[in-house]
């Protein structure tokens, strides 16, 4: 993987950002975002698109009736998020190129927010804040938008959008050392900045750029809080999904109020890492210190002891139950809670135990995921936040229809670069924990996959 460096051109390209990114195929309604399938094409045509560009999964999903509008919005967000994005123009003046924003969030913000719900009303408000606070934070964020049309609309536009996220990228990546050398902008715009650089270098699987701006933000995220500690609640802890690629200590301490299992606590699933990842907040916690028990110079029996207290901590904790509008969607974030505690469970073997694929609690996890995944659809909210969970177990699962079944899981929860990527790891792994008889390390350099 080349380095950010060598992802950018020499030179700047002129561009007019408003060509770039608001191109719209002749098909599109723009009323709610949906893109058809042309049908005036030749089939020879349509036949080699499929072939190169055609997604595994269509989105939105197509088709009348009610379980497709359930699978597109099960939460009935989108008519709070279209009627902001009205008001919003009527009593505004904003650049034309924010429509792409606008046509973005209302046809995938249920693919980059888990709880996206939340305060629909008030997103594209939001949005618009982090648009305007640079122009790197404003080209990452359209890279994105540019990036998910490319990825999942069913049009012949389908080359030139890629082209174009690319350019957009090129000029991203110039801007960025200008936006965080100017001193007026505050520390919170630059890291909006590498955040939304970051994110659609992570769908795009540009891993080596991902890792390097993820270092480089580090030090402006200690500006902000004071100090090395982070408030989980307050902070979303990407880095802590990073460590858990990478097997590397976080960056950061983290910190919550969630300290005694089973205790009635406040409702967290509107703040934090499971807000936006689905990753129950708790969870987050402990996948944090088992990294960092992991990297801790102790003996081996203390960290086997240690190691325990925090599978017991996982296999314990009681999760208060999800909040959502369907009876479907509840049910499925029940399930997504469940999923990610036997991710935990898989992880703390991995990294403290060393534990062997046939080991029968790691066995027992897998199995576990397997069977609770079943009650979530595949690719939609919220099995496309579900990936970590699969590759995990899929790097444990010992049994070729285990195996076959994660993969699948994983391809089908989206059609992003970074998901191939997944699946080409698993397939490393399986390879060598087959020929030597023990689990692989899927964390060796270059690192090959982010979560």
């Amino acid at each position: 993987m080349m380095s950010h460096h060598g992802e950018a051109r020499t030179q700047t390209p002129t561009v007019n950002l408003l060509g770039l990114a608001c191109m719209r195929s002749p098909d599109m309604a723009p009323e709610d975002g949906r893109a058809k399938v042309q049908t005036n094409g030749s089939s020879v045509q349509l036949w080699k698109y499929a072939q190169d560009y055609g997604p595994r999964i269509v989105w939105p999903p197509e088709g009348p009736g009610s379980r497709e509008d359930d699978e597109f919005d099960p939460e009935d967000a989108i008519p709070a998020i279209r009627q902001s994005i009205t008001v919003l123009t009527e009593n505004a003046l904003i650049e034309p190129v924010f429509q792409e924003m606008c046509h973005f969030y209302l046809t995938f913000v249920n693919r980059v927010i888990y709880n996206y719900a939340l305060t629909p009303e008030r997103t594209i408000k939001w949005m618009l804040q982090r648009f305007r606070l640079s122009e790197s934070a404003k080209l990452g964020m359209l890279c994105t938008a540019v990036l998910f049309r490319a990825n999942y609309e069913r049009s012949m536009l389908t080359t030139s959008l890629y082209g174009h996220e690319k350019e957009l990228y090129s000029l991203a990546l110039k801007r960025l050392p200008l936006d965080l050398s100017n001193p007026r902008l505050s520390t919170i715009a630059k890291l909006v900045a590498f955040t939304e650089i970051m994110n659609y270098e992570f769908y795009a699987g540009k891993l080596s750029s991902y890792y390097t701006h993820g270092a480089q933000a580090a030090p402006l995220v200690r500006a902000h809080v004071g100090s090395n500690t982070i408030d989980l609640l307050n902070l979303s802890g990407l880095r802590i999904f990073d460590s858990l690629a990478t097997s590397r200590p976080t960056h950061f301490t983290y910190t919550s109020d969630l300290e005694s299992p089973g205790e009635a606590g406040t409702t967290t699933e509107d703040k934090g890492v499971e807000a936006i990842f689905g990753c129950p907040n708790v969870i987050a916690v402990l996948l944090a210190r088992t990294t960092a028990l992991r990297h801790t110079r102790i003996s081996s029996e203390e960290r086997t002891r240690k190691g325990v207290e925090l599978e017991h901590l996982i296999q314990g904790w009681q999760f208060n139950l999800p909040r959502a509008k369907r009876s479907c969607m509840r049910v499925a974030r029940v399930a997504v809670q469940e999923i990610w505690r036997h991710a935990a469970i898989l992880y703390v073997h991995h990294a403290i135990f060393k534990s062997h694929p046939s080991n029968s609690a790691v066995q027992g996890s897998v199995k576990n995921i397997i069977k609770i995944s079943s009650v979530v659809s595949p690719g939609g909210n919220p099995d496309c936040f579900l990936q970590p969970t699969y590759f995990i177990a899929g790097a444990f699962a010992t049994l070729q229809k285990d195996r076959q079944m994660l993969r699948g899981r994983i391809l089908g929860s989206g059609n992003e670069r970074c998901l191939r990527d997944l699946v080409t790891t698993l397939d490393e792994i399986w390879e060598e924990t087959d020929k030597t008889g023990r689990l692989s390390n899927w964390s060796k350099e270059p690192q090959s996959f982010a979560f």
